[in-house]
């Protein structure tokens, strides 16, 4: 009699336990074709910032410096802006990103003013270098804290 119900037993557990297997290995994704992110995800804050000089080494302002994410979906590349500022008049920069750590990271910097301010530059892309970033802030449990990422970015003339 024992036996017969551990057999009828592991048969109901094997029963429930490959349901709630497949329930969990669902493909769902969102429209951009990435999984849904589930509480508890670690993240951060991410803070690039830097200085955008011409080739001589003085600082150029009203440079436009954006962050983008990148990554491949279902459809192709996608590519999605996260934050955008100009340069200060000593040529500065600061960036912000909320969220997980991500390895395709862009920095976009664009002269679009053109002539003013020291000259017509080429527009310029980076990789940022999660790698490099330095905590400035601690977290607890799921929040990683605060990173600093310094990106200088030397500007050719067109």
């Amino acid at each position: 009699m024992k036996v017969r119900f551990y057999r009828w037993y592991n048969a109901l557990l094997t029963a429930l336990l490959s349901m709630l297997g497949y329930g969990c290995s669902e493909n769902s994704m969102d429209m951009y074709g990435t999984p849904p992110v589930e509480y508890g995800a670690p993240h951060a804050d991410y803070i690039v910032k830097g200085v955008v000089t011409d080739e001589a080494g003085t600082p150029i302002e009203g440079i436009k410096t954006s962050l983008k994410q990148v990554w491949m979906g279902q459809d192709g590349v996608y590519v999605d802006g996260i934050d955008s500022v100009q340069t200060d008049d000593t040529g500065h920069y600061q960036l912000q990103y909320e969220g997980m750590r991500n390895s395709a990271m862009k920095l976009i910097v664009e002269d679009t003013d053109g002539e003013a301010n020291g000259g017509d530059f080429q527009s310029d892309t980076l990789d940022v270098e999660f790698d490099k970033a330095i905590q400035t802030k601690k977290g607890e449990g799921w929040y990683n804290g605060v990173f600093e990422i310094s990106k200088d970015v030397k500007m050719k003339k067109k």
